[in-house]
């Protein structure tokens, strides 16, 4: 489904000197899989999943889906990509306050379709599903933390993508709500969806089914 091959990223710091991100990463994602990339803060988990969603275009390597490199693409294509089959969730939600939950879940399907009602009632199922139903017409303020993060994963799969891409997902929910969402995350798994999650807490990475560590821009157990 997706490989990644010797990529590496760069930036440039305020003192105009070259600091490594990334460095001759390789990883290959069969369909159905859920990884979890485990690493401290600055270890390079998140320039890693902007990379594999086609965020931020790497200094070196190859990003392969289904054996076509997405950044030899225009950022058009990469644009559908990251709507139609890959979907995302963030650490801080990233939801539109002014805006019920029920047309946040809805925005990207409105998107891929003309018919608003369709759209609509995609979100409102989801939202019923993740028992979310008694929230719809609720917005950002309103939600509680754990709810906020609910909203956020099924916007996520509103458009059905093949791959679902978290990053510290459960970084702002307690304990329960960690083990509530990462069970909801189980569930996507099982039923079809692939998914990489990074974090920095190896009791959120037990989850998956496969565990990579990340130090220093580097994978530490030879992925």
């Amino acid at each position: 489904m997706l490989e990644l091959k010797e990529v590496a990223k760069e930036f440039t710091n305020n003192k105009k000197e070259d600091v490594v991100g990334l460095a001759d990463i390789n990883l290959k994602v069969e369909e159905g899989d859920f990884i979890s990339i485990v690493g401290p803060s600055g270890s390079g988990k998140s320039t890693l999943l902007f990379i594999i969603g086609a965020l931020m275009n790497p200094t070196e390597g190859q990003v392969l889906m289904r054996d076509e490199d997405m950044y030899d693409s225009t950022p058009s294509y990469r644009s559908k990509l990251r709507l139609r089959e890959i979907g995302f969730v963030f650490q801080t939600f990233n939801l539109i306050p002014y805006l019920s939950a029920l047309d946040n879940v809805a925005v990207p399907a409105m998107l891929t379709t003309t018919f608003r009602n369709e759209a609509v009632q995609r979100a409102e199922d989801l939202l019923n599903r993740f028992g979310l139903g008694a929230r719809l017409n609720h917005k950002f303020a309103e939600l509680s933390v754990g709810e906020r993060q609910r909203v956020a994963l099924c916007r996520s799969v509103i458009n059905n993508p093949g791959l679902i891409l978290a990053d510290e997902p459960t970084g702002n929910l307690d304990p329960k709500m960690t083990h509530e969402v990462m069970a909801l995350f189980q569930e996507l798994n099982s039923n079809g969806h692939t998914i990489i999650v990074v974090t920095h807490e190896e009791d959120v990475a037990a989850y998956a089914k496969k565990v990579l560590h990340l130090q220093d821009g580097k994978f530490t157990n030879g992925k």
